[in-house]
């Protein structure tokens, strides 16, 4: 076991003295991940936060995306990336006074950011920043039929002039940090990605409770039921108390895998070359070529 644990430290050694990108060119990227929502739902049993304290494994779903980077050196690289995610949160899942609330949000985001990224030289460590927009969709269930949360007005958007109803998108500020690993030209990486937005409703739930009666008249008895789902024995719910944290947007972050595939020729035109016919490797030599015979006129 002690050996296999040295092999091990030995390859990854090994995968880290080489490059990872080379300048002026083009590579594919896959990523598969889960997904973690920051938010008013659900969580540890603790006081409720807004940061990776408050996760609740239990709730972690999935994302995947596709995207394109051009790099132009083996350390800098600028990406654009469209990515499918689903995110869930259940104050059922915690033992703290949340689970009164008995609320819940299945929400599936669907987002395009661009990136700009740092490999720090033969370690493989990344960092990368950007920004980019995101649309999502908060739903919840009753009995096993789900529902789409914005349109129902849970909180009194359809009846309140002061409530109005909340985007279906956001700016996000994607960044995280990640390890290559390099495979022949394949580039395997763990990730972690954070996105910062600017909405409090992913989950669909941000200020107070609104009379759920009023809400039934206008909306509907689905709507007044998932508006306040707590129990009539349950301390909360009452109208204009607390239902979550306006103060704090909600975030979701991933964890998971890239593959970065080249898409350029392994033999590249070098674009500071001089001569447009000359060709150089990707490890910078000029290849070697026989010299042919040249026909001379003789001189008459």
């Amino acid at each position: 076991m002690k050996n296999s644990k040295i092999s091990l430290l030995l390859i990854l050694l090994f995968l880290d003295t080489v490059a990872f990108a080379q300048r002026n060119t083009w590579s594919g990227q896959i990523l598969l991940a889960t997904s973690h929502m920051l938010g008013d739902l659900g969580g540890k049993s603790i006081v409720g936060t807004h940061d990776f304290s408050d996760i609740n494994l239990s709730s972690t779903r999935y994302a995947v995306g596709t995207g394109i980077s051009y790099n132009f050196s083996s350390q800098f690289a600028l990406g654009m990336e469209v990515n499918y995610s689903r995110l869930y949160s259940d104050d059922n899942a915690t033992n703290s006074n949340r689970r009164f609330r008995n609320l819940h949000s299945r929400t599936d985001i669907i987002e395009s950011n661009i990136k700009l990224e740092y490999t720090i030289p033969r370690m493989g460590i990344y960092f990368n920043v950007g920004g980019g927009l995101c649309f999502y969709q908060p739903m919840a269930s009753v009995d096993n039929n789900w529902y789409k949360l914005r349109p129902l007005g849970t909180e009194g958007q359809n009846i309140d002039a002061n409530r109005d109803p909340y985007s279906i998108y956001s700016p996000i500020v994607p960044f995280g940090i990640g390890k290559k690993f390099k495979l022949n030209r394949i580039i395997f990486a763990v990730d972690v990605s954070m996105r910062k937005t600017f909405t409090d409703y992913l989950d669909d739930v941000s200020t107070s409770y609104y009379d759920p009666i009023s809400i039934g008249n206008h909306s509907g008895g689905i709507a007044a039921l998932l508006s306040n789902p707590s129990k009539a024995d349950s301390p909360v719910g009452k109208p204009g108390t607390k239902r979550g944290e306006p103060n704090h947007n909600d975030n979701y972050f991933f964890v998971g895998f890239k593959l970065y595939l080249p898409l350029t020729k392994k033999y590249n035109m070098h674009k500071s070359c001089p001569y447009n016919s000359s060709w150089i490797q990707p490890n910078g030599q000029i290849p070697k070529y026989k010299k042919g015979r040249r026909n001379r006129r003789r001189k008459k």
